[in-house]
C-alpha cells in the first residue's frame, strides 16, 4: 500500500520538473545538464535519500546518459554542506599521474612540447582515476539509504536502454577520435556511422561493473576484474600505450580537504580549493571587483572589470598554483585585501590596461565536464562537478566505461617555464578550474549554490552567474541564462550571437580584441530568498531543475 502511493506521489512530483521553480525550504530540488539524471535524482530524494544519496545515484547515471562529459573513468570535486552539523567539507576525487609517468613523456625527440591532441588522444594522457573513491568516502561520511541500491537506476538504464540525446548525438558526429578505438567505435557506430538521435543505447559491460562496485563499493573498482580491464586497456592502447599499474589503482585515495572560502561584500564564498585553482580564482576575481560599484545599470562596464581581474587572476593562477601537496606555495598571501586592492588600482574603468600578463593558453580546447547541485530536505546542501576532460577523454573505452585524459591538464613545457607547480610528476594531480561553489549570506544560512562545466572558462561562468546574483539582483534563472563571455590568450571570447552591435563595439572602444564562440556552459544551481528556493538549470545543455 505504501508503495502504491508513494509511486503516485513521484508521478505527481515528476509533473512539476520544469526549467526553473520556486520552492519552499524543507523541499528538495535537483538541477543537472540531462532530464533522467534529474528524475533519478528526484526519485532519490522522494524515496527519504540525502543529497549525497541522490548525488551518487544521478553520477552512476550520468556515466551512461552523458559518457562524453564525466563518468567512473574520471574524477571530480564535490563540496558538501550538512545542515545539522553546520559543517562544510570539500572532497577531492581528481585524479593522479601514474607512478611510471616522466616529464620527458610530454616532449618530442628535440625536447619541445607535444600539442594537446598528440598527448590527448590514446593512453599517455589517462591519469588514475578518482570519482569512485570520493563519492564511497562522502557516501560513508554522510549517506542515509543503503550504497548498494543507489546503483539500481543505472543498472536498469544500462540493462534496458536509453535515448541517445541531441547532445551526445552532436559529440559523436563532431568527434575525429572515437573510431580508432575498437570498444568506443563499438559502442558508439553502427555501420560505420554515428548511432542515430533517440536511438536506444544499451551497455552490458557497465552493468557488470555497476554490480560489481554496488557490491564490493570501490575495492571492486580498484581492485579485481574491472581493475585488470583497466589496466590492460591503457597499457595496450591502439594510440600511445599509458603507464596506469594494478599498483596505482590499488593505491588510490581520494581526500577530504578544507574548502577555500573567502567575503564577499556580505557574502561568504566556499568553493573548490586546489588542486582546483576554481576557489582561488573565484575569490580572487571578486575580491577585486569589490573594489568597485557594479550594478545592474551598467552592466557593459562591469563585464569589462571582470574581464580585468580575471586576466590578473589567471596569470596567478598559472604561475602559483599546483597539488598542494606538492608546493609549499601559501595561496592566503595572494587573496588579502591589501593585494587585491593593489590590483584592482591597476584597473582602469575605461580602457583595456597593457600589460606583461602572460597567460598559459595555448589554444582554446572544448572540454566536456558536467555539473550537478542538489539540496534535499533536510537542507544538506551538494555541488559537485565531475569530469573526464576533452569530450570522450582519451577515447579509450573499457568494462562499459570511458577513461579520462586528464593529464592534458598539466603543463607540458619543462625549460623556461614560468608555471612549474603543474608540471606533470609521478602521483601528483594536475590543475583544474572545477570551481563548484556554495554561498552564504550574512546570518552563514545558504544564499546559492553554482558551478559549471567549460574548462578554464569555468571559473568565468560561476563569476558571471555570481554577480549577476549578488550585483545585478538578477534571479538565478536570469543570471544562468545570461550570455556568457571569457578570455583567452590577449582575446576576449563572447557567447556568439548573444551580445547586440552595442556592447561589442563598448568593448572594442576599450581595447579588447572579441572573438565569438559558442560557450555551451552547465550551470546548474539554486539560489534561496526570504526562505524560497529558486532553481535553474542550463538550458544550453537542456538542463532540468526537479523539486517536489
Amino acid at each position: 500500500m505504501f508503495k502504491s502511493i508513494l509511486k503516485i506521489f513521484f508521478l505527481f512530483f515528476l509533473i512539476f520538473a520544469k526549467n526553473t521553480f520556486a520552492v519552499e525550504k524543507n523541499n528538495f530540488i535537483v538541477s543537472t545538464s540531462h532530464p533522467q539524471a534529474s528524475k533519478i535524482g528526484g526519485d532519490i530524494l522522494a524515496k527519504g535519500g540525502n543529497a549525497i544519496d541522490a548525488v551518487l545515484a544521478i553520477q552512476m547515471s550520468l556515466n551512461l546518459l552523458e559518457p562524453e562529459s564525466s563518468g567512473i573513468g574520471g574524477g571530480g570535486f564535490l563540496l558538501y554542506y550538512d545542515k545539522r552539523k553546520n559543517h562544510l567539507t570539500f572532497y577531492d576525487g581528481r585524479e593522479t599521474a601514474p607512478s611510471k609517468i616522466k616529464k620527458e613523456f610530454f616532449l618530442d625527440n628535440k625536447g619541445n612540447a607535444l600539442s594537446f591532441f598528440d598527448i590527448a588522444v590514446g593512453g599517455t594522457a589517462i591519469g588514475v582515476p578518482g570519482l569512485v573513491s570520493m563519492l564511497e568516502i562522502a557516501h560513508n561520511d554522510h549517506g542515509l539509504l543503503k550504497w548498494q541500491d543507489l546503483f539500481t537506476p543505472a543498472i536498469k538504464l544500462s540493462r534496458n536502454g536509453f535515448e541517445i540525446s541531441s547532445k551526445l548525438h552532436k559529440a559523436i558526429k563532431k568527434d575525429k577520435y572515437l573510431h580508432f578505438f575498437p570498444e568506443s567505435k563499438k559502442y558508439f557506430y553502427k555501420n560505420n556511422q554515428p548511432k542515430k538521435k533517440l536511438a536506444i543505447l544499451k551497455n552490458s559491460d557497465f552493468t557488470k561493473t555497476l554490480k560489481i562496485i554496488s557490491l564490493e563499493k570501490s575495492k571492486g573498482f580498484y581492485q579485481g576484474k574491472v581493475a585488470e580491464s583497466i589496466v590492460y586497456a591503457v597499457q595496450n592502447s591502439p594510440i600511445k600505450r599509458g603507464y596506469i599499474t594494478l599498483n596505482d589503482l590499488k593505491n588510490y585515495k581520494a581526500k577530504k580537504r578544507k574548502p577555500i572560502c573567502g567575503r564577499y561584500r556580505e557574502y561568504k564564498i566556499c568553493s573548490a580549493a586546489p588542486p582546483s585553482a576554481g576557489g582561488f580564482s573565484i575569490l580572487q576575481i571578486l575580491g577585486i571587483l569589490e573594489e568597485f560599484d557594479l550594478s545592474k545599470d551598467k552592466i557593459k562596464e562591469d563585464i569589462h572589470l571582470i574581464l580585468e581581474a580575471a586576466k590578473y587572476s589567471y596569470n596567478d593562477r598559472y604561475k602559483y598554483l599546483g597539488d598542494p601537496d606538492f608546493s609549499n606555495i601559501e595561496i592566503n598571501n595572494f587573496l588579502t585585501k591589501k593585494y587585491l586592492r593593489q590590483i584592482a588600482n591597476q584597473i582602469s574603468t575605461n580602457k583595456k590596461k597593457e600589460s606583461n600578463i602572460r597567460i598559459n593558453d595555448e589554444l582554446f580546447i572544448p572540454t566536456s565536464t558536467t555539473h550537478f547541485s542538489v539540496i534535499d530536505v533536510y537542507g544538506n546542501v551538494a555541488s559537485i562537478t565531475s569530469s573526464i576532460e576533452n569530450t570522450f577523454g582519451s577515447r579509450l573505452m573499457t568494462s562499459g566505461f570511458l577513461l579520462n585524459n586528464q593529464l592534458s591538464d598539466f603543463n607540458f613545457k619543462i625549460e623556461g617555464n614560468l608555471f612549474k607547480n603543474n608540471i606533470v610528476e609521478p602521483k601528483k594531480k594536475p590543475l583544474s578550474s572545477m570551481s563548484p561553489t556554495i554561498i552564504f549570506d550574512k546570518n552563514n544560512n545558504v544564499k546559492m549554490v553554482i558551478g559549471s562545466p567549460g574548462g578554464k572558462s569555468i571559473i568565468m561562468y560561476v563569476v558571471k552567474t555570481i554577480v549577476a546574483v549578488l550585483d545585478w539582483k538578477m534571479g538565478i534563472e536570469e543570471a544562468v541564462d545570461f550570455p556568457n563571455f571569457s578570455i583567452y590568450k590577449d582575446k576576449i571570447l563572447i557567447e556568439k550571437n548573444r551580445f547586440d552591435k552595442e556592447f561589442k563595439e563598448y568593448l572594442s572602444n576599450l581595447g579588447h580584441l572579441i572573438v565569438e564562440k559558442e560557450m555551451n556552459s552547465g550551470l546548474n544551481g539554486f539560489e534561496i530568498k526570504d526562505g524560497i528556493i529558486f532553481g535553474a538549470a542550463d538550458k544550453r545543455r537542456n538542463g532540468l531543475v526537479i523539486y517536489n
